[in-house]
């Protein structure tokens, strides 16, 4: 215990020296009320944030030989970032004559998350002859307004619907049609419901016993006529008695179930015999052309009737054409089942995804169920094959968009880093057999959800220079999201042109409300936000856009009705309105309380 007390009387003596040498201390803890922020409440500004600390502080009433240190730091949550070191010396400002030290210090630090509810809090010292005695602290700005980061750029919010974000490269395929049409025209005798002969065609009845090679009956439909002699005409139930005793047929000999048989007819109708005219040798083109001039007059079947017994070619045409309207059709679809939607969810899925043989599929095959899946895990599947066996600049763009929207849906963030790793690569493929400005927009997007928003310019800017038209689908999409970009840049005025000739929709309407807002226009901003909300009121940030102009114009009513409206559509958009700056000023307000209880 004893050898301690060198130690302790030394101490008490330094301790009685700054006593009784340094200023009663009590009287320099207002030393800092003279200095404050500007802006008061703190912008992000691209990916930082830039404030002065300005003011005066009376170095007067120090003693000569005192030191005032000043440290500036950001407070956030349970952090906070030193932002460097200001010393002031009393015999600076007794040197000079000066009764007061003028302080106008700028400072950028870097945007951190979680930095929207933080403080700038201003740290100080004496310092004399060694010794050191802290100021209270002093807050000189609360909050950080970061408008800029409601941009939207596809970002995932936990209460708000996916989108698909990336554009697909997509093949012409109208050579293949997933879906064929057999027809068979049965007759029936004049005037009645009783069938020419009960033997139906040999190709309907192996048709509908046994098939067709790699097809797959989708749908059988009777569909009853009448043809427009006076015999026919007289019963006008005629053509549905037709089709319903065709059914009858066609189940009795058992060649398909009651069930699978949909039942129409057509009754003073054109239809049929527009086809048929169309392709009669009896009657040459001038004269078929008659026949269409009275069936497209606007006048009632029976009209139409007599007009055409007035042709010179009528007798022909009823002779020869409409006794082909006597009976009933038959249609039957055929799908593919290479092409069928239902088979790629089960047996052709494990045929792409176990790296079985692809016999029976052509490359045309597997892009046609790709484009026509709206499933990631399909698309995936068939695309990795297709990267395998046909590489081309589609197969890897196409690909790298699947990874893209898996991405969004990943909860896991090791995963999430992966997939989005997974779409950049694929999209450089793409680019590397062809630069294309689809693959440039996607790289763009990859870019974005890594966070590299220069890097995510370039590539976008790319994209649209290469779409030459105004008018281009890619190129307005393009715009939308460089316009996104420049508001996280910081170049509002830009952004706002990129935006209206960008596509329109509530996202873009939001973002270029945003920009105007942000640029100070806030007669534009209001008129976007507006066309947000008319676009898809289910959409909250319209909402959220017309409560911060209320906020910063006070329209209190303007401002809880919009707010109230937003916060019911989005659970982000409740959180971030206790947080942000703009609506600081209404917190004690019972309008604003009522919103949140």
């Amino acid at each position: 215990m004893f050898k301690n007390l060198p130690t302790f009387f030394l101490s008490l003596l330094l301790f009685a020296n700054l006593i009784g040498c340094s200023p009663k201390l009590n009287k320099y803890e207002n030393l800092l009320d003279g200095i404050k922020a500007q802006p008061e409440y703190l912008v992000l500004h691209r990916d930082s944030v830039r404030v002065r600390i300005l003011g005066m502080i009376p170095l007067q009433s120090l003693p000569t030989g005192t030191s005032l240190i000043l440290y500036p730091e950001y407070q956030y949550g349970n952090s906070f970032l030193r932002l460097g070191r200001f010393v002031l010396e009393k015999e600076e400002a007794s040197s000079s004559g000066q009764s007061e030290s003028r302080i106008d210090q700028a400072i950028i630090f870097p945007y951190l998350e979680g930095m929207e509810s933080g403080s700038l809090v201003l740290q100080a010292e004496l310092e004399r002859e060694g010794s050191r005695y802290a100021l209270p602290e002093k807050n000189i700005a609360q909050g950080l307004n970061t408008s800029p980061l409601l941009a939207r750029m596809g970002q995932i919010t936990p209460d708000e619907p996916i989108s698909p974000i990336g554009l697909y490269m997509t093949s012409d395929l109208s050579g293949i049609n997933p879906v064929d049409l057999r027809v068979f025209t049965i007759p029936f005798k004049l005037g009645t419901d009783q069938l020419e002969s009960q033997n139906l065609p040999s190709a309907l009845v192996n048709l509908l016993k046994r098939g067709e090679q790699g097809k797959v009956i989708r749908r059988i439909r009777v569909i009853g006529l009448v043809s427009p002699e006076n015999q026919e005409l007289a019963d006008p139930n005629l053509s549905r008695k037709r089709a319903v005793h065709l059914k009858g047929v066609l189940t009795e000999q058992k060649l398909v179930k009651a069930d699978q048989i949909e039942v129409d007819y057509r009754n003073k109708d054109w239809f049929d015999f527009r086809m048929l005219i169309g392709d009669f040798p009896g009657l040459n083109p001038t004269q078929i052309e008659e026949y269409y001039t009275v069936i497209l007059e606007k006048t009632d079947f029976e009209s139409q009737l007599r007009k055409m017994r007035q042709l010179k070619t009528y007798n022909i045409v009823n002779r020869e054409v409409f006794p082909k309207l006597r009976g009933a059709k038959i249609e039957v679809e055929l799908e593919d089942k290479n092409l069928s939607g239902s088979r790629m969810a089960s047996k052709d899925l494990s045929v792409v995804k176990e790296g079985n043989s692809l016999e029976g599929y052509t490359v045309e095959h597997l892009i046609y169920m790709a484009q026509s899946s709206n499933q990631l895990d399909h698309k995936e599947a068939i695309y990795s094959r297709l990267v395998d066996i046909f590489p081309t600049e589609s197969s890897y763009n196409n690909l790298g968009v699947v990874y893209l929207n898996a991405a969004q849906r990943e909860l896991d963030l090791g995963l999430r880093r992966e997939l989005i790793e997974k779409s950049d690569w694929m999209f450089r493929k793409s680019l590397e057999i062809n630069k294309s400005s689809i693959a440039w927009h996607n790289l763009g997007r990859a870019l974005i959800l890594k966070g590299e928003y220069f890097n995510a310019y370039l590539a976008i800017s790319e994209a649209s220079g290469m779409e030459a038209g105004e008018g281009s689908e890619t190129l307005m999409i393009n715009e939308g999201l460089r316009g996104a970009l420049d508001i996280i840049n910081g170049d509002y005025k830009l952004a706002t042109i990129r935006l209206v000739k960008s596509k329109e929709n509530e996202v873009n309407f939001f973002n270029k409300g945003l920009a105007y807002f942000l640029a100070g226009d806030l007669q534009s901003a209001l008129i976007s936000f507006e066309e947000s909300v008319q676009a898809n009121r289910e959409y909250g940030y319209g909402f959220y856009g017309l409560a911060m102009i209320a906020a910063v114009t006070g329209d209190k009513a303007m401002l809880f009705e919009n707010l109230g409206k937003a916060i019911e559509r989005s659970e982000f958009l409740k959180d971030r309105a206790l947080l942000d700056v703009l609506f600081f000023p209404y917190h004690q307000e019972e309008g604003f309380r009522m919103l949140f209880d």
